[in-house]
């Protein structure tokens, strides 16, 4: 059985005071990137985060810093390393990038595409946060002809580029994916990054069958996970919100096997269940909280959760409230 893909989580903070700062330069160099890190802030205490998620034949990986400049020189490139990549800027604060005879600034929602097997400079002079994907090239040249030519691009924001953003948000609120579901994503992944770049002719029409099929159904089941409690929340809405049509929106659904209202009434009931077992909303009614959650009627909502959870409102609230007495 193949394992599911483990977060590498990297940050100065976990290295002793001592030495931090070159500690965590060695261990970046050895298990993200071969790079050069620098300190421009002058802090005492200089901080960079980094949470790499490994998906064959991308990775997908956040990084916040303080005031830094990374450096891929001539002499790192002979890594051997094989891999292109799509910075996403994510962090209020401008971030400048110098590579293949370019040099821009980015701001927030603006993207850089670059070649590891050429050097490469990003400066941030206040600190930043980025979001990044590297693939493997021999992928990437099955769905964009010569991607590394594309080396330097600017890519504005855009429909593609929103869409590849939108999914790896819901990539990092979902956390590491079960292993049977690791590939699939990290194609998926793979198909939005060459939307955004340009596809061939060839790829389009499979890139949107796959990977940009995907990234709409996951946007739809994120809207609706944070709209559902939402007075007048119906599919009209959910498909406006989106820029999809009604039809659209029904088809994508579809293929999860449940329609709008009962993707709705789902996380409804998700959501009056965590309620009614935090101690936090022990001072609220039963009524209160479904009509928080989204329901107008309580005997609907008391018949509907008793489906869903084979138990009352009133008896799981009592449970939860006999497992904490239990325990303290």
């Amino acid at each position: 059985m193949s394992e599911a893909p483990r977060v590498l989580h990297l940050s100065t903070e976990m290295f002793p005071e001592r030495g931090r700062f070159s500690a965590f330069c060695d261990e970046f160099a050895r298990r993200v990137v071969t790079m050069d890190v620098v300190d421009r802030g002058g802090d005492r205490w200089p901080r960079i985060d980094v949470a790499v998620l490994p998906l064959e034949p991308v990775a997908v990986a956040n990084v916040s810093v303080t005031a830094s400049e990374f450096v891929r020189s001539k002499v790192h490139t002979e890594d051997g390393r094989d891999t292109l990549r799509l910075d996403i800027v994510i962090g209020a604060a401008p971030i400048i990038y110098s590579h293949a005879g370019e040099e821009r600034s980015y701001a927030c929602g603006e993207a850089h595409f670059g070649d590891h097997g050429r050097p490469l400079r990003i400066y941030a002079p206040v600190g930043g946060s980025i979001r990044s994907i590297t693939a493997r090239r021999a992928a990437l040249k099955t769905l964009v002809a010569d991607p590394e030519n594309l080396a330097g691009r600017f890519i504005p924001p855009g429909p593609g580029l929103h869409l590849l953003h939108s999914y790896l948000q819901s990539l990092a609120i979902l956390g590491e994916p079960p292993p049977e579901l690791s590939r699939v994503i990290g194609t998926h992944i793979l198909d939005l990054m060459a939307a955004a770049l340009g596809p061939t002719s060839d790829a389009r029409e499979v890139i949107a069958e796959r990977g940009v099929k995907a990234a709409r159904l996951r946007a739809l089941l994120m809207e609706i996970a944070q709209q559902s409690g939402t007075l007048g929340f119906d599919l009209d809405t959910l498909a406006a919100s989106l820029g999809l049509s009604r039809r659209h929106v029904q088809r994508l659904l579809l293929e999860t096997g449940k329609s709008f209202t009962q993707h709705v009434t789902e996380r409804r009931l998700q959501r009056a269940h965590a309620m009614l077992t935090d101690r936090r909303s022990a001072h609220l009614r039963v009524i209160d909280i479904a009509l928080s959650v989204g329901f107008s009627d309580v005997s609907h909502f008391n018949r509907m959760f008793l489906r869903h959870f084979d138990d009352t409102p009133s008896a799981v609230r009592a449970a939860a409230h006999a497992e904490r007495k239990t325990r303290s």
